[in-house]
Protein backbone atom coordinates (compact mmCIF):
# COMPACT_ATOMS: atom_id res chain seq x y z
CA UNK A 1 0.00 0.00 0.00
CA UNK A 2 1.33 3.37 -0.98
CA UNK A 3 0.30 6.97 -1.38
CA UNK A 4 -1.93 6.30 -4.40
CA UNK A 5 -3.94 3.72 -2.47
CA UNK A 6 -4.57 6.07 0.45
CA UNK A 7 -5.22 9.02 -1.86
CA UNK A 8 -8.00 7.21 -3.71
CA UNK A 9 -9.46 5.64 -0.58
CA UNK A 10 -9.57 8.86 1.44
CA UNK A 11 -10.93 10.91 -1.46
CA UNK A 12 -13.80 8.49 -2.09
CA UNK A 13 -14.53 8.23 1.63
CA UNK A 14 -14.57 12.00 2.07
CA UNK A 15 -16.85 12.40 -0.93
CA UNK A 16 -19.39 10.09 0.71
CA UNK A 17 -18.93 11.81 4.07
CA UNK A 18 -19.51 15.17 2.36
CA UNK A 19 -22.72 13.99 0.72
CA UNK A 20 -24.01 12.54 3.99
CA UNK A 21 -23.10 15.73 5.86
CA UNK A 22 -25.17 17.73 3.37
CA UNK A 23 -28.08 15.29 3.70
CA UNK A 24 -27.89 15.52 7.50
CA UNK A 25 -27.44 19.31 7.59
CA UNK A 26 -24.11 19.05 9.40
CA UNK A 27 -21.08 21.34 9.07
CA UNK A 28 -18.20 18.88 9.23
CA UNK A 29 -15.69 21.71 8.92
CA UNK A 30 -16.27 22.20 12.66
CA UNK A 31 -14.15 19.79 14.72
CA UNK A 32 -16.56 19.87 17.68
CA UNK A 33 -19.35 18.71 15.35
CA UNK A 34 -17.26 15.73 14.25
CA UNK A 35 -16.50 14.85 17.87
CA UNK A 36 -20.22 15.03 18.71
CA UNK A 37 -21.10 12.73 15.82
CA UNK A 38 -18.41 10.22 16.73
CA UNK A 39 -19.78 10.19 20.29
CA UNK A 40 -23.21 9.39 18.84
CA UNK A 41 -24.71 12.82 19.54
CA UNK A 42 -26.97 13.36 16.54
CA UNK A 43 -28.44 16.61 17.85
CA UNK A 44 -25.91 18.42 15.63
CA UNK A 45 -27.80 17.04 12.61
CA UNK A 46 -30.38 19.55 11.40
CA UNK A 47 -32.05 17.01 9.11
CA UNK A 48 -31.71 13.49 7.78
CA UNK A 49 -32.81 10.12 9.03
CA UNK A 50 -31.14 7.82 11.55
CA UNK A 51 -29.58 5.42 9.00
CA UNK A 52 -27.79 8.34 7.30
CA UNK A 53 -26.64 9.77 10.61
CA UNK A 54 -25.32 6.38 11.69
CA UNK A 55 -23.56 5.87 8.36
CA UNK A 56 -21.97 9.32 8.67
CA UNK A 57 -20.75 8.48 12.18
CA UNK A 58 -19.34 5.13 11.04
CA UNK A 59 -17.56 6.66 8.05
CA UNK A 60 -16.01 9.39 10.20
CA UNK A 61 -14.62 6.72 12.53
CA UNK A 62 -13.37 4.73 9.51
CA UNK A 63 -11.69 7.85 8.13
CA UNK A 64 -9.63 8.30 11.29
CA UNK A 65 -8.67 4.63 11.24
CA UNK A 66 -7.51 4.94 7.60
CA UNK A 67 -5.58 8.13 8.38
CA UNK A 68 -3.83 6.33 11.24
CA UNK A 69 -2.93 3.48 8.88
CA UNK A 70 -1.71 6.03 6.32
CA UNK A 71 0.61 7.60 8.88
CA UNK A 72 1.95 4.19 9.89
CA UNK A 73 2.50 3.17 6.25
CA UNK A 74 3.83 6.25 4.44
CA UNK A 75 4.78 8.53 7.32
CA UNK A 76 3.19 11.51 9.02
CA UNK A 77 4.53 14.22 6.69
CA UNK A 78 3.56 12.48 3.45
CA UNK A 79 0.16 11.51 4.85
CA UNK A 80 -0.48 15.09 6.01
CA UNK A 81 0.37 16.37 2.51
CA UNK A 82 -1.89 13.75 0.94
CA UNK A 83 -4.79 14.79 3.21
CA UNK A 84 -4.23 18.49 2.42
CA UNK A 85 -4.22 17.75 -1.33
CA UNK A 86 -7.34 15.60 -1.04
CA UNK A 87 -9.21 18.25 0.97
CA UNK A 88 -8.30 20.89 -1.62
CA UNK A 89 -9.77 18.72 -4.39
CA UNK A 90 -12.95 18.22 -2.37
CA UNK A 91 -13.33 21.96 -1.74
CA UNK A 92 -12.92 22.54 -5.48
CA UNK A 93 -15.86 20.17 -6.00
CA UNK A 94 -18.00 22.15 -3.55
CA UNK A 95 -17.59 20.11 -0.37
CA UNK A 96 -16.97 21.85 2.93
CA UNK A 97 -14.21 19.88 4.66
Amino acid sequence: MGRNHFDKELFELDERIGRLAIACGVDIAQKNTIVSLIKGNYSVCLQGDNPRRQELRGLLMLKYHIEESCIDTIGANECAQLIDDEETRLRQRGFSI
